[in-house]
């Protein structure tokens, strides 16, 4: 068990295990559902709470708020973590919260212990996908502010540069860096509105429980503006993508004329690299025109294939979860690489309902990939925001639901990160 002090010290407890939770449940965590805390990992703690350990005697879980082991007792709260990207939780933090009306800011938080044999941390996670061009290690700073300099003078009348270096350099985006180090996927973000209010929005959250984290783009860029900087990146960059929609704004297909311009205008300078776009898919229609107009990848977001769920997260304004599986059929059936950014959650995305009804969307859609993607929310919020959980049957638990899909869905592909074309599994156009 490792908690902390209220400083964000870290302990081990010498005698209570390492517990987790499954939803609201504590539950014990099974040794395939650990592993080593990867490198790029960051700690966190949970304010306003008391840590749950196992007692090896009883094998029950014990709540405690104070070093009882210590000479000098001092106050302590619930440690946790976030793990590097490519891995996906298994089991959350477990801890009793003294101040419910507190809201977490948005990470993934997940159960963290320590193993005083091998003396490492381990983290409730197992690894999903392991693509070396997103390491954080790989996203070097010192000569960041150089090169976006020099972006500047290259483009001097394009609007997204100077968005791209606020995302940079203040967001610390991976997507964003990219495209100053002329590598990889860069995203071009331009919609500035959206059609849904999700609880997790990292760019606008109207309930005011907590800060939105990133700021929108302010303005929608023009065709021209777009094509400028991506057609050179695709021409050049090594394993070249340029991905539509962000995480960081609202939906792209509201700018759907813009994308589909876009990419005519990009295909017209160059053939080479990968166009991408990452959406709610809520314009099946539009869809269908961005894959005859260059768009070859696709990446539709949901949290849940249970309608009730998918509303109560994602609160659309004017589609639901039909609407997602309508596009998902129309990206298949248009040749395009379609992938599910699947916003996972321990206790929830594997209840036996929620399994049924993924597999069930994959195999009638012909989705290609599962993108296993933790989702970053207070887990309290959240399951306090979806109803009737208790009516969805048991959580198998998330290594098992990954066995079930592999076993299920055997040409379906599990990730983490957008691919280039070179690197998919699959020719989506046979």
């Amino acid at each position: 068990m490792v908690v902390s002090n209220l400083k964000g010290e870290l302990f081990e407890h010498p005698t209570l295990k390492m517990v987790g939770a499954s939803g609201i449940y504590a539950k014990i965590p099974e040794r395939e559902e650990l592993s080593k805390l990867p490198e790029g990992s960051k700690f966190f703690t949970i304010p306003n709470s008391h840590p749950g350990g196992v007692d090896p005697k009883n094998n029950k879980v014990k709540i405690i708020k104070k070093s009882n082991w210590t000479k000098e007792s001092f106050s302590i709260q619930a440690a946790s973590t976030f793990p590097a990207p490519g891995w996906m939780r298994t089991l959350l933090p477990f801890s009793n919260i003294t101040k419910p009306t507190d809201t977490l800011p948005l990470w993934a938080y997940t159960a963290i212990g320590f193993d005083q044999e091998k003396e490492e941390f381990m983290c409730a996670a197992v690894q999903v996908d392991n693509c070396k061009r997103w390491d954080p290690f790989n996203f070097d700073d010192s000569n960041l502010r150089v090169e976006i300099s020099k972006m500047k003078k290259k483009f001097p009348k394009n609007r997204i540069i100077s968005h791209l270096a606020y995302c940079a350099s203040e967001s610390h985006c991976f997507a964003a860096k990219n495209f100053f180090h002329q590598r990889w996927e860069f995203g071009i973000p331009i919609a500035p509105l959206c059609n849904a209010d999700c609880r997790g929005c990292i760019s606008l959250q109207t309930d005011d429980l907590f800060p939105a984290s990133h700021d929108r783009i302010q303005f929608v860029p023009t065709p021209e503006e777009i094509t400028e900087i991506t057609a050179p990146h695709l021409e050049k960059a090594e394993h070249s993508m340029v991905s539509f929609g962000q995480g960081c704004e609202g939906e792209p297909l509201l700018q759907a004329g813009i994308i589909e311009r876009s990419c005519q205008m990009i295909r017209n300078q160059t053939d080479k690299g990968t166009i991408h776009l990452n959406t709610n898919g809520s314009n099946t229609k539009a869809i269908k025109k961005l894959a005859e107009g260059g768009l070859e990848s696709i990446r539709i977001s949901t949290n849940s294939f249970i309608r009730e769920w998918h509303n109560a997260y994602y609160r659309p304004e004017d589609y639901d979860i039909t609407t997602i599986y309508d596009s998902l059929c129309a990206a298949t059936d248009s040749g395009l690489y379609t992938q599910v950014n699947y916003l996972v959650f321990p206790g929830i995305t594997d209840l036996e309902a929620e399994i049924e009804a993924l597999i069930k969307t994959c195999l009638s859609t012909g989705v290609h990939v599962i993108q296993m993607k933790n989702l970053c929310i207070d887990p309290d919020l959240y399951v306090k925001t979806l109803p009737n959980i208790d009516k969805k049957g048991d959580a198998v638990g998330m290594k098992k639901l990954l066995d079930i899909i592999k076993k299920e869905l055997p040409n379906v592909a599990i990730r983490y990160y957008n691919r280039p074309k070179n690197e998919w599994h699959i020719d989506p156009k046979k």
